[in-house]
């Protein structure tokens, strides 16, 4: 007679483990999207004075820094990447006098951190539109700030 309340017993617990696990499931979900929040939250507060870095950093390129002028300038958040965020990026525009490479009008460029700087010129058109696609105008990119 033991026998048959040792299995009703095992059952209860088999049964009270598998509930824990669905309920460990559902607090790991709203772990993972309480760190996902923070880390945008975290982004979009920072977005503001990375702008400013890539505004600084694209200055430097003009031989005049001091005539740098910006506009469209968004910091983005590209959407996940292999289960994780990739740091936000900056497009926009730069005009100057001279502007880069001597032009008149303004040069788009992408900004991801002082050592990646993308910009737009006769032999990259095609390569930087795939990367702007890819980054800054994503349907998926979340806009951290605009200016």
């Amino acid at each position: 007679m033991r026998h048959p309340a040792l299995v009703f017993g095992v059952s209860l617990l088999i049964a009270a483990c598998g509930g824990r696990r669905s309920a460990s499931a559902a607090d790991s979900a709203v772990a993972a999207k309480q760190a996902d929040d923070s880390l945008v939250a975290l982004h979009t507060q920072q977005a503001p004075a990375l702008a400013d870095t890539a505004r600084s950093t694209l200055a430097s390129l003009l031989k005049h820094p001091e005539s740098a002028v910006f506009d469209s300038i968004v910091v983005v958040q590209p959407p996940k990447v292999g289960g994780s965020w990739p740091a936000p990026w900056v497009c926009g525009r730069i005009g100057g006098k001279p502007g880069i490479g001597g032009r008149s009008t303004p040069t788009p460029f992408i900004y991801q951190n002082s050592i990646n700087v993308f910009l737009l010129d006769q032999k990259n058109g095609a390569a930087f539109a795939a990367l702007r696609a890819k980054w800054c105008d994503n349907p998926e990119a979340r806009v951290l700030f605009r200016k």
